[in-house]
């Protein structure tokens, strides 16, 4: 494994989140209450960006249809209601660290 550098901790406050691109994957990053987690950032519905939905506590809220997915586990905690449009699929998480001010996913 190898740790890539991906923001600093001034460009993510808590109670926010952002989405990187690393080796091709886009990946979402959030801050929940000075801890850091990162995930897969398409939703596995409709491949919504993550990142520009809503994060509540440790749920985020797919832009597009409304899958709510755990950040710390990738969990599907609600699904869609859209019938014959298939179901949300947990999504990979990856683990963060920091060091001095930069904030770190380890690939």
């Amino acid at each position: 494994m190898r740790s890539i550098k991906v923001a600093k901790l001034s460009e993510l406050s808590p109670g926010t989140m952002m989405g990187v691109e690393i080796e091709d994957k886009r990946i979402l990053l959030a801050n929940v209450e000075g801890s850091f987690y990162a995930m897969e950032g398409l939703c596995s519905h409709m491949a919504g960006r993550l990142w520009e939905g809503t994060l509540e506590g440790y749920v985020v809220k797919c832009p597009k249809h409304g899958s709510r997915f755990d950040v710390r586990t990738g969990e599907v905690v609600s699904q869609v209601k859209i019938p014959l449009i298939g179901k949300a699929k947990p999504l990979g998480t990856y683990k963060t660290s920091v060091v001095s001010e930069d904030i770190f996913i380890e690939m």
